[in-house]
C-alpha cells in the first residue's frame, strides 16, 4: 500500500520525467487505478486487466466513478470507518480498510513486468493483457507506447474503449491491438449526449473505421432501464449489423447499480438510474 506522502513524491517524480511523443512533446500519462489478474470477461483466455484513471465521458450510469477524474482521489467507505480520533489517512494502516487511494503512478516498464508474471497462464489459455479504464484512448499516445511494449514482450492485447477519440488514436493503436472491446452506449445522437455528455458521431466513425480495417471487434451494448433499453437497444443492433459487425460479436450487458457505495465514498453525487 502507498501512503499520501509516497503518492505525492511519486507523482512529482513522474511529472518531471514524462514520456515523449515523436515530436518531443510530452505525452499525457495516466495514473493507474488498479489491475485485475485472471480476468475472464475482458477478452479471450485468462488475462490481466489494467485500469487507467481519467475519462472524457460522463455516463450517468458509470460503474467506475473513481475513474472519471485524472487526479488521485481518496475514498472513505463509511460503513467500514471507525472514525478514529487520529486518522492517518494511510490506507496501509487503516484497521478496517475503510480508506482507499484511487490513482497511483506506474511506469510502462512496471506495467509490462506485472503483466509478464502470468504469461504462462496466457500462453496456456490463449489469453493476454487488456487495458480498460477510465478511457485508455484519452491517453492514446501513451497507450500506443504501452501496447508496443506489450507486443514486444509477446503479449496478446485487448483495448476496452468507448472509441471517443480522434482518428489519429485509432490509427496509432491498430498495429498493436489484437482485439477491440468497444462500448456502443446509445444510438440516438441527442440521447447519447444527454446520458454521456458527448455526441456519438466520432464513436460511429471509429467503429466503421475498425470494420473497414478488418480489426477484430467485440461490441458491448449496455441496457439501462428507462434510458438505453427497448427501442434504442434494437437500433444499436440494427446499426452494428448494417456496418458489418457479426451478431456473434455483439454482446448485450445487463445493468446493475452496485457502484453506489463508490459515489458515497468519494463524496460524489450519485447519478446512477434505478435498476
Amino acid at each position: 500500500m502507498i501512503t499520501r506522502r509516497e503518492m505525492i513524491a511519486a507523482t512529482a517524480a513522474l511529472a518531471v520525467a514524462p514520456l515523449f511523443a515523436s515530436g518531443g512533446r510530452a505525452v499525457r500519462t495516466p495514473l493507474m487505478l488498479d489491475y485485475k489478474r485472471m480476468a475472464i470477461w475482458d477478452g479471450p483466455g485468462l488475462r490481466t486487466t489494467f485500469f487507467v484513471k481519467g475519462c472524457p465521458l460522463r455516463c450517468i450510469w458509470c460503474h467506475n466513478p473513481e475513474s472519471l477524474k485524472q487526479e488521485s482521489q481518496w475514498a472513505r467507505y463509511k460503513h467500514l470507518c471507525r472514525n478514529c480520533a487520529k486518522c492517518t489517512m494511510n490506507e496501509s494502516t487503516c484497521p478496517t480498510r475503510a480508506l482507499k487511494l484511487y490513482g497511483k503512478p506506474m511506469s510502462v516498464d512496471e506495467i509490462v513486468a506485472k503483466a509478464l508474471e502470468d504469461k504462462p497462464f496466457y500462453d496456456k489459455s490463449g489469453g493476454g493483457v487488456t487495458l480498460s479504464g477510465g478511457e485508455p484512448l484519452f491517453f492514446w499516445e501513451w497507450t500506443a507506447q504501452l501496447f508496443a511494449a506489450f507486443k514486444k514482450a509477446g503479449l496478446h492485447t485487448c483495448l476496452d474503449t468507448s472509441l471517443y477519440a480522434p482518428k489519429a488514436a485509432i490509427e496509432a493503436l491498430l498495429p498493436v491491438t489484437d482485439m477491440w472491446l468497444a462500448d456502443y452506449k446509445v444510438h440516438d445522437k441527442e440521447k447519447h449526449k444527454k446520458y454521456t455528455g458527448v455526441p456519438n458521431d466520432v464513436i460511429k466513425r471509429n467503429l466503421e473505421m475498425l470494420v473497414d480495417k478488418k480489426a477484430r471487434v467485440e461490441v458491448r451494448c449496455l441496457s439501462v432501464p428507462g434510458c438505453t433499453d427497448g427501442e434504442d437497444l434494437v437500433k444499436r443492433h440494427k446499426y452494428l449489423e448494417s456496418i458489418g459487425i457479426e451478431k456473434s460479436a455483439i454482446v448485450d450487458l445487463e445493468y446493475n447499480d452496485y457502484a453506489r457505495s463508490k459515489y458515497l465514498a468519494l463524496g460524489m453525487i450519485d447519478t446512477m438510474p434505478a435498476k
